[in-house]
């Protein structure tokens, strides 16, 4: 199995991908779903995109790919790329907040928020956006995408597919709006760019995990 995952790990990065981006929305939009609390939908929507994680996880370490981003080795040089990629943030959020409209993810977002309550509220508001949420999407389109195309790094093949994979899961669910998957792919260059540079999953899981907890806390300031 091992052996097997190692040479096909380009399509089965494919077949992950494709999962995570369509299968899963194909199960939570089925008459299996329609039934389920607000909770439940959105602990079962974690727990499926925990699963393909999981198995990305997993042929990631059989391929030997896990190894060449599994760096914990700290350097200052990173520190200061992880400044510079959240003033990149800022720069971008702060343009595409005048001269594009507010996306369909965050507006589907801002009307649910309202009736989010108790476990659901924690969930949505704070663990999924801020913490899970921030593993699983780093792990699928930093770690998955672009060792599967480290061949075509030279090219800058491995950042523009998961910036661009990373823009289409953000508006695959509410409505295929260009200057949306504008927003979210800048988003996805940064991080993208950023890993590279530091060939590391975990700051890039950082730079997320900041990023969005920067965003889930500035309009409680406001």
């Amino acid at each position: 199995m091992k052996k097997i995952i190692s040479r096909y790990y380009f399509f089965v990065a494919i077949l992950l991908i494709i999962a995570d981006q369509f299968f899963i929305r194909l199960v939570l939009h089925s008459d299996l779903a329609a039934g389920l609390s607000d909770f439940s939908y959105y602990f079962s929507d974690m727990i499926l995109n925990f699963l393909v994680v999981l198995l990305a996880l997993v042929a990631m370490i059989w391929s030997g790919k896990w190894q060449q981003i599994n760096s914990r080795k700290f350097k200052w040089s990173y520190l200061f790329y992880f400044f510079l990629a959240l003033l990149a943030f800022f720069v971008w959020n702060f343009v595409t907040f005048f001269i594009f409209p507010s996306t369909q993810n965050e507006i589907s977002y801002q009307l649910d928020l309202p009736t989010f309550t108790g476990l659901t509220a924690f969930l949505m508001y704070f663990f999924y956006p801020v913490i899970a949420g921030p593993i699983f999407e780093e792990m699928i389109y930093r770690g998955l995408v672009m060792t599967a195309l480290e061949k075509g790094k030279k090219w800058g093949l491995d950042v523009l597919a998961s910036a661009a994979l990373f823009g289409i899961l953000h508006i695959s669910n509410h409505g295929w709006v260009l200057t949306d998957f504008f927003v979210y792919m800048g988003g996805g260059l940064i991080m993208a760019v950023f890993f590279r540079v530091t060939k590391s999953i975990y700051w890039s899981i950082g730079l997320h995990i900041v990023d969005n907890a920067i965003a889930q806390i500035l309009p409680l300031l406001f």
